[in-house]
């Protein structure tokens, strides 16, 4: 596939998104557990988090649900945050998650501010393939840090992504993967 198609296929993935932004879903509630943490489950997915992050599942800017860490200090700005993103492809051309990752990747490269690919590998969870990428990149005057989850299922894309100040990931890290990894697609 040529770079100009590739862009052309981008283009429209981005402006479907865009478009989906104003469908109203149900809303997933969480339900809270006895360990300290709350779950949300809907038809498609489960995924959990601590009690002390904040949910948002308004479906602002696109985003099926995000949640917040709370902030550490009077002086910090950014809040950690896990977000989950599904994409509609029925009718699209990209069906495979090999196409879409390619899809992903060069938007990374052409849309972020400084951007450098850290790591991208294959993996599967539950029988569920799934592609990791980690990545940097800038965001106004963040130096972000992004773990991102992406797979594809009954022609629906879902990219769950954790995002926090890159000088702080090692200090949420291991929250930051567990909620990651509790996500599970039904």
């Amino acid at each position: 596939m040529n770079a100009k198609k590739i862009r052309q296929i981008g283009l429209v993935l981005f402006v479907l998104g865009l478009l989906s932004c104003g469908e109203k879903k149900p809303v997933p509630v969480p339900t809270d557990s006895s360990d300290g943490w709350k779950t949300v489950t809907t038809d498609a997915y489960t995924i959990r988090y601590p009690s002390t992050w904040t949910l948002d599942n308004s479906g602002r800017m696109g985003m099926t649900l995000q949640i917040f860490s709370a902030l550490s200090s009077p002086d910090d700005k950014f809040r950690e945050n896990v977000n989950l993103v599904i994409q509609d492809l029925s009718g699209q051309p990209v069906k495979k998650l090999d196409q879409y990752m390619l899809l992903s990747e060069n938007q990374i490269k052409t849309m972020l501010a400084d951007p450098e690919i850290l790591s991208c590998e294959r993996s599967n969870r539950d029988g569920q393939e799934f592609q990791n990428i980690q990545y940097t990149a800038k965001q106004g005057i963040y130096k972000l840090r992004f773990q991102q989850y992406c797979t594809i299922k009954n022609e629906k894309a879902y990219v769950l992504t954790f995002t926090c100040v890159a000088d702080e990931f090692e200090k949420y890290r291991e929250v930051g993967g567990k909620i990651m990894d509790s996500f599970k697609l039904k």
